[in-house]
């Protein structure tokens, strides 16, 4: 009968584990295309910048004054798309802080027994060495 439950209680606290998992992971995989956009944007910001300031060197202030103008709106924009990016993994995750948040509502000791196993498997590995 114990070993029943047991059972039932780690088959469970597995398979929140595979969920929790796999909302993380679809998370992190809709994160890293904005990323991905965010180093190109920064990559190609840098070529333009670094463009900019040579030419800027030959042609004189008038130069100097397009480079900080175009600098300075690649800035706002590389600016934009980096709060975008942070904008939108703080949202995914608070929607995954959401959905632990519920799945501990509506089953307290499956979470008990959950956050119990991962503070063991955390102190296992910090003093292991």
């Amino acid at each position: 009968m114990v070993s029943d439950a047991t059972a039932k209680v780690g088959d469970t606290v597995s398979d929140l584990a595979a969920k929790t998992e796999k909302v993380v992971e679809e998370k992190i995989d809709q994160g890293k295309p904005v990323l991905r956009d965010l180093q190109a944007s920064a990559g190609a910001a840098i070529d333009r910048a670094a463009g900019v300031a040579r030419d800027a060197s030959s042609a004189g202030i008038q130069a100097v004054t397009q480079a900080s103008d175009t600098i300075q709106g690649v800035a706002r924009e590389v600016g934009n798309k980096v709060d975008q990016a942070a904008t939108t993994a703080y949202q995914q995750g608070a929607r995954a802080g959401g959905y632990v948040s519920q799945y501990a509502a509506e089953q307290p000791l499956t979470a008990l027994l959950i956050a119990g196993a991962i503070g063991y498997g955390l102190a296992y590995l910090i003093h292991r060495n």
